[in-house]
């Protein structure tokens, strides 16, 4: 929020999980309080993805999934909280994605959103379930807990094939 009230005009995107987001949800208020447009992603695979990970050394895998059937949202699949229903009881708008190939279309729209009602738009993309993501304590330290892409069959479901980013990449 503070980016957007200090880049006026300028295009803004947090990028959070559901459970980071779920912490400080009611920021979002805040933003549409105060007309605060941006767009915040929301990668949602109903886990505690980094707790999770941490516990794979000492092979537990406890308590760490926020996934549940809501009987107020059943089209979430048992994924749990219905983010885009949150956004909006917050004054906000929102998109959910749960195909790679609409992710371009939900960004659009999101844009769209924001750019009309100057409020924070949420898109939730759904993810599969248990999502590894590469961390580490340096850009130098990186853990990859999957192997890396390095074939288009890989990852079939890329946006950009892998050809092209590593042209891109150098």
């Amino acid at each position: 929020l503070g980016v957007v009230r200090g880049k006026p005009g300028e295009k803004v995107v947090a990028l959070s999980g559901d459970y980071d987001f779920q912490f400080m949800i009611e920021e979002l208020a805040v933003g549409a309080q105060f007309k605060l447009p941006y767009v915040h992603v929301v990668v949602n695979n109903s886990y505690l993805g980094l707790i999770r990970q941490s516990q794979r050394g000492f092979e537990m895998d406890y308590h760490v999934s926020l996934a549940f059937e809501n009987i107020n949202s059943p089209e979430m699949n048992g994924y749990g909280v219905d983010h885009v229903k949150v956004a909006e009881g917050l004054g906000c708008k929102a998109v959910r994605v749960e195909d790679p190939s609409q992710l371009a279309a939900g960004f659009a729209e999101a844009n769209r959103l924001a750019d009309e009602h100057q409020v924070p738009v949420v898109v939730e993309v759904i993810l599969e379930r248990v999502t590894n993501i590469s961390m580490g304590a340096g850009l130098d330290a990186v853990n990859e807990f999957e192997d890396l892409a390095l074939q288009a069959g890989d990852a079939p479901t890329a946006l950009v094939p892998l050809s092209e980013r590593t042209a891109v990449l150098g």
